[in-house]
């Protein structure tokens, strides 16, 4: 028995939407079982409507235009300048369109596992060293920034929790490294022109 067009269709609409990634643009920089950080490139055509399944943070390191598109179909244009830094929840849905000649270009952190307890205060030796900012700090994420001068210098510290590092040469191009919790060095990302360090709560 064949089942009505009606009811296909139906069926159709209640499927939910594919993830952003892969996708063309998107290049998959590390993946393990805590992470997968993507090097994004928002091209100038439209990508389909998708569905974050993660919990997401990330920088951005080329400024661009972009037009996202709700699922009812209202669009937004919006500038992001680079070296914003973003957190996004599980479960958004949209589409996108890249909007700019020179395309807006970002690193994405996809974090599969659910958020962990509650810590304590950090421990004596404890991240951040050096010449640092913090850019953001909510229940998934601590976010902190280091320039060119953190680099040049070493300082013995461990990471109290997990941490993916974003890093760029002085060419701008980006690299990242995940330390699981507990490790301990003097040097995140030596010989950086730039880094951060997502803290994963």
């Amino acid at each position: 028995m064949r089942t009505p067009l009606a009811l296909l269709v139906l069926l159709g609409l209640q499927q939910a939407p594919p993830p952003p990634f892969p996708r063309p643009g998107a290049t998959l920089l590390l993946e393990d079982d805590e992470v997968r950080v993507w090097d994004i490139a928002w091209l100038r055509q439209p990508y389909p409507l998708h569905r974050h399944p993660y919990d997401m943070t990330g920088v951005y390191y080329q400024s661009g235009d972009r037009i996202i598109i709700s699922p009812e179909g209202e669009r937004r244009s919006t500038h992001t300048e680079a070296w914003n830094i973003t957190s996004q929840r599980t479960g958004l849905t949209h589409s996108e369109e890249g909007a700019s000649e020179q395309p807006l270009r970002a690193v994405f952190i996809e974090m599969k596992r659910a958020a962990g307890p509650e810590t304590g205060p950090p421990p004596p030796g404890y991240l951040p060293v050096g010449s640092i900012g913090q850019r953001l700090d909510n229940d998934r994420v601590t976010v902190w920034e280091y320039g060119a001068a953190a680099t040049s210098t070493t300082s013995a510290h461990r990471h109290a929790r997990d941490a993916v590092v974003v890093s760029f040469d002085a060419s701008g191009r980006p690299s990242v490294t995940h330390f699981q919790q507990g490790t301990s060095h003097e040097a995140d990302a030596p010989g950086a022109a730039r880094y951060f360090v997502f803290e994963i709560k």
